[in-house]
């Protein structure tokens, strides 16, 4: 199963993101800031991470150039 990680702060957008990805076979978790999202990046394997780009944090960009 492909696992997903989603860095959504606002958990509306990240929980319909989730059960989309969830219907579709997909292993999805939900992170709700940046910096917690950065650590799970750096310490887990997924096939994709999910960004919102106006996370309020700096490391949004530190983690899509991971």
């Amino acid at each position: 199963m492909k696992r997903v990680l989603i860095i959504e702060d606002d958990m509306d957008i990240a929980e319909l993101e989730r059960d989309y990805l969830q219907f579709n076979s997909y292993k999805a978790e939900i992170v709700q800031d940046g910096v917690l999202g950065l650590k799970k990046a750096m310490t887990n394997m997924y096939d994709v991470i999910a960004v919102n780009l106006m996370l309020p944090q700096k490391d949004r960009f530190e983690i899509i150039m991971i």
